[in-house]
């Protein structure tokens, strides 16, 4: 391991902050660029759910994910003096008896009793909700109170390393040399704004819209997290938040009516209660047409290196994917087909 390295990673959103963390506990001496406007991670939900709902299946490389992520997030709690690591229970209100039998089915594996309470009477009669089908209770779900993470993280990052609050301006860059300062390594953590990037642009990292709300109601569950056509997060007292819509190929940033009608007309499948519409935001996400992460060196700049696409489930991919990359760029190790992206070569 060369512990002395210098390493620059550019942007500060949930991908560049747990790259840099996992930089430094190997010792490396990093500087961090970022111009402290996030589209993404400071709008997410943060939620944490191993399963999908679709067809009732495991998420990817769950059973890895889920026992990493929850050491990360309770030692950077600790270490940071701050709490936004919270478990909270998913209930999904199922669409269908489709989706109710897929629950009944894979209940019964073993690879899925970490993740699935078996289905009780009261499942069934679950009152809480609009429940025509029955619902199911996830186990191991929880969620990530975003800006928590995010400004506990950056004040840590901070005490230890350079962050530096501007826009990157690849022409400022001559190869490893950025603004008259070397680094032996660069890595690109700059979500959908990948498309700027002069390296790495090339790959199929999509601009993905997500709009939300935050909305007050009275009759809304608040000990558990509601799912159907739209997730529900409690955030206390007659809180919520709800979401989220997906507009493909759109990088504006404003709020519109249209995302606001739909997500409540997605919220209507719970609930009769017509809630009032406290707030309303909108982030960009980096997705990819295969749903894995664009992680991997470039082919011709060596010391370039990009960590982006970790997509809607970011927050659970973060911490151990972050931690194998760096692993990667710092012990040599490899990373997997499914991540790296040589797989893109045509």
């Amino acid at each position: 391991m060369n512990a002395s390295k210098s390493i620059l990673v550019v942007g500060a959103g949930l991908s560049g902050i747990c790259v840099t963390l996992q930089l430094l506990n190997h010792g490396c001496s990093v500087t961090l660029i970022d111009n402290s406007v996030n589209h993404s991670s400071r709008v997410a939900a943060g939620m944490i759910n191993p399963l999908v709902f679709r067809r009732m299946t495991k998420s990817w490389r769950v059973d890895d994910f889920m026992p990493f992520l929850k050491r990360f997030y309770t030692e950077l709690e600790n270490e940071t003096g701050s709490s936004f690591f919270h478990p909270i229970q998913i209930r999904r209100l199922f669409s269908s008896e489709q989706e109710h039998d897929f629950w009944l089915e894979n209940e019964k594996k073993d690879s899925f009793l970490s993740y699935m309470h078996p289905l009780s009477p009261d499942d069934y009669s679950y009152g809480e909700c609009k429940n025509p089908f029955g619902s199911g209770r996830v186990k191991e779900s929880s969620f990530v109170d975003v800006n928590a993470f995010m400004n506990a993280t950056l004040s840590l990052i901070q005490k230890s390393s350079l962050i530096l609050k501007e826009s990157f301006d690849a022409n400022q860059l001559n190869r490893t040399n950025y603004k008259g300062v070397g680094y032996d390594e660069i890595v690109f953590c700059q979500g959908y704004l990948n498309s700027t990037n002069p390296f790495f642009n090339t790959l199929p990292i999509d601009p993905t819209k997500g709009q939300v709300l935050t909305v007050s109601s009275k009759t809304i569950p608040k000990d558990i997290s509601i799912n159907r056509k739209c997730f529900v997060l409690p955030l206390g007292g007659n809180s919520f938040k709800v979401g989220s819509t997906y507009e493909w190929h759109n990088t504006t940033l404003n709020c519109t009516k249209e995302a606001k009608n739909d997500i409540l007309k997605s919220l209507a499948f719970l609930t009769e209660e017509e809630v009032v519409v406290i707030s309303q935001a909108a982030g960009i996400r980096p997705t990819t047409r295969d749903r894995r992460p664009t992680i991997g060196t470039h082919q011709e700049h060596k010391n370039y290196h990009i960590f982006n696409g970790l997509g809607a489930k970011g927050y659970m991919l973060a911490p151990l994917l972050s931690r194998e990359f760096v692993d990667y760029l710092i012990l040599g190790t490899k990373l997997t087909e499914e991540v790296n992206i040589i797989r893109f070569k045509s």
